[in-house]
């Protein structure tokens, strides 16, 4: 679309009868056959039909047929385009002010359409201000009342000529801005609020603000970074220890009821530990047999790359237990001291005394002091007179000792992975000392993938055994593990869902539980959201959509704001019903090279003379009232008309029986299809001389 500008195909000669038409946001017509301007909208598809085939005409015009084509007057231009953003609990408020000036000599109109927004976002307030002028307020209304106030203000009156606005639902994100009644010179600011329910990832709120085809806004009140597509805006955000939970719902009038959950985590569950005492106990025994040790071992790099600064030593087990290195050594120095033990320290012997091995990692970290670490590894194969209470009391000793329980499946399986499992039988093992069973698999063939894979065994990350519970809560599905730094948004709409629910889930040993109750500041933006968003949105009913919108403030398929500034009424600038005639022609012309069956000219047809029509339609009943009363009419007969179809008379001036007789006379007709508005006519009726 061609916007902000005015061209004027003021080369093309057409027949006497037809006026040039000029492209841009609002379809113009200049220079009447009276002299006078005028000026038309017309509906939006065959405004974009017109312009895309007259922009497909010109690409066909050689250098000779547009030596002619003139810039006209500049138009309404765009001179600053602002987005203020403000967050606040969880949710982001966008007052987009967007100053414009009408730089020609004439009333001007202007249409802005496809104005984008952030995903899922609604407008909730319209401001319009002249001049130096502080904006006003416009109206939520109905979108099919303002459309009808929007025809009726639009139309030709006696009134000069004041600043009128809508803004309307063009689409999943989108608006259409329409202004209409600028006056030559005139500066108008537009205001506008958007509402915008930004994601979260890891401590940050953040939405993407698709660019504008206009202009680039200047944003303030937040971090902003341009993409190729527009803008992502940020703001940090701070979460409780483990998480924030909501629980929001809101009543529509019928009897059902919109509900949301939301959750942030933390960005760190927990940070990981500062130069740590760590002991990896390796079951050596010959259930394992080589290659289950060296899959044990292999494990300790990407777990080490996660604490550098890790003091290290390794206790063997089999029937006995023994240190490998003999000291704690610097993280730094395990791989080649690895490399450089002799085949036959590592190899595997009977015994798989788990005990004995825990027993001596609790000991040598006692000595120690400070945070300690112990990885104990397993194939779960022990004798019948394990005790998961012996190795239970020997951590006693290490207070300031996490122990995870690890069984290694082996190489198989892929990358390096691990899956915790609390029914093991030796998870009661880890779970005294804050600790977790898991079950390792994969090969650490990537060591920056595979510290990754075991961050959750050096610090928590994650939420385990996640759930949401509540009396009458309506069914639905979050992932059992909660990622630190992630969310989770689900809503939906239902009967009765509850007024509070549980949260529940395990940070390692550690047990989370959260109550909540209903938000009532999400509460209160649900209706917003359920607008905003396609897949609730297609839930709601007719009756229920117009609930939300109201609810929320906001523009929505049914609702529409409307500006009107004091005093405005149908003026002088205003639009002839039917400018347009009944068909919008593009007639073709001495262009020359133009090319296609629409070439550069376009025509429209004379403007309907409604008083003409109406005198027409009059006559029969205006003839038998005079026959009846044996004298002229000098009367005038007002009707007030939806489209085709009357819905009002007055008769004044006429007698009694003159004005009766021709009260009837007019509810009688049957307009023509050239009346497609709400709008009042007039017509004066004098005798015939």
């Amino acid at each position: 679309m061609l916007q902000g500008r005015a061209f004027s195909l003021n080369s093309i000669r057409n027949s006497s009868n037809v006026s040039h038409l000029s492209l841009k946001g609002l379809i113009s017509f200049v220079g009447g056959s009276d002299g006078t301007r005028r000026r038309a909208r017309c509906p939006t598809a065959m405004r974009h039909l017109t312009i895309a085939a007259a922009a497909l005409s010109l690409l066909a015009c050689g250098p000779e047929d547009l030596a002619g084509l003139q810039l006209t007057e500049p138009g309404v231009n765009e001179l600053s385009h602002t987005i203020s953003v403000r967050f606040e609990a969880g949710a982001a408020t966008l007052k987009v002010k967007r100053v414009l000036r009408n730089d020609s000599d004439h009333v001007q109109s202007y249409e802005h359409r496809d104005l984008v927004l952030p995903e899922g976002a609604v407008a909730t307030a319209l401001r319009i201000g002249r001049g130096t002028e502080i904006p006003s307020a416009g109206a939520l209304s109905g979108s099919a009342d303002v459309a009808v106030q929007w025809d009726l203000l639009t139309s030709p009156g006696q009134a000069a000529p004041a600043p009128i606005g809508r803004l309307e639902w063009a689409g999943d994100n989108e608006l259409d801005l329409d202004l209409f009644g600028l006056l030559p010179r005139e500066t108008v600011t537009v205001e506008y609020d958007v509402a915008v329910t930004p994601d979260y990832e890891a401590g940050v709120l953040l939405f993407h603000f698709p660019k504008d085809e206009m202009t680039a806004p200047v944003f303030d009140g937040a971090a902003v970074e341009e993409t190729v597509d527009g803008f992502v805006v940020r703001q940090q955000h701070h979460t409780d220890a483990v998480a924030d939970v909501r629980w929001a719902t809101s009543q529509l009038d019928t009897d059902r009821t919109l509900w949301r959950f939301e959750v942030d985590t933390a960005p760190e569950l927990s940070r990981a530990p500062v130069a740590p005492r760590v002991v990896f106990v390796i079951d050596a025994s010959h259930s394992e047999g080589p290659q289950g040790i060296a899959a044990q071992l292999e494990v300790i790099a990407p777990w080490l790359a996660n604490v550098p600064d890790a003091q290290v030593e390794v206790v063997l087990t089999r029937r006995f237990a023994e240190r490998l290195f003999g000291r704690f050594v610097p993280a730094r120095e395990v791989a080649a001291l690895l490399a450089s033990t002799p085949a036959s320290r590592l190899a595997p012997g009977n015994g798989s005394n788990l005990d004995t091995g825990a027993t001596l990692a609790a000991q040598l970290l006692a000595q120690e002091g400070g945070i300690g670490r112990v990885l104990l590894f397993t194939d779960e194969r022990l004798r019948d007179g394990f005790s998961n209470d012996v190795v239970i009391d020997a951590f006693r000793s290490a207070p300031q000792v996490v122990a995870h329980v690890v069984g290694r499946w082996g190489r198989s399986g892929g990358p390096l992975h691990e899956a915790r499992d609390d029914d093991a039988a030796l998870s009661p093992i880890a779970a005294a000392t804050g600790g977790i069973f898991v079950r390792v698999g994969g090969a650490p063939d990537d060591l920056e993938a595979s510290a990754r894979a075991l961050l959750h065994l050096v610090r928590p990350v994650r939420v385990d055994d996640f759930k949401v519970k509540g009396d009458g809560l309506p069914e639905f599905t979050v992932e059992p593990e909660l990622h630190e730094g992630t969310m989770v948004r689900v809503h939906g709409i239902d009967a009765t869902p509850p007024e509070s629910l549980t949260v529940t889930g395990k940070v390692w040993a550690r047990e989370f539980r959260r109550t909540v109750s209903v938000d009532s500041t999400l509460a209160s933006r649900l209706p917003g959201i359920a607008v905003g968003d396609d897949e609730l949105r297609g839930g709601l009913s007719d009756d229920e959509l117009r609930t939300a919108a109201f609810l929320s403030h906001s523009v929505s398929p049914v609702t529409s704001f409307l500006f009107v500034s004091p005093g405005a009424a149908p003026s002088t600038a205003g639009v002839a019903e039917g400018a347009f005639g009944d068909l919008l022609a593009m007639h073709g012309t001495s262009c020359g090279g133009c090319g296609t069956s629409s070439s550069c000219g376009f025509a429209v047809a004379h403007r309907v003379d409604f008083e003409a029509l109406l005198r027409a339609l009059l006559a029969p009943g205006v003839a038998a009232c005079e026959a009846q009363a044996e004298k002229g009419v000098g009367v005038t007969v007002g009707i007030e008309a939806t489209g085709d179809e009357v819905v009002a008379v007055t008769v004044t001036g006429g007698t009694p029986q003159m004005n009766d007789c021709l009260t009837e006379a007019t509810w009688a007709i049957r307009l023509s299809t050239e009346f497609v508005s709400h709008r009042s006519y007039s017509v004066e009726l004098t005798p015939a001389h």
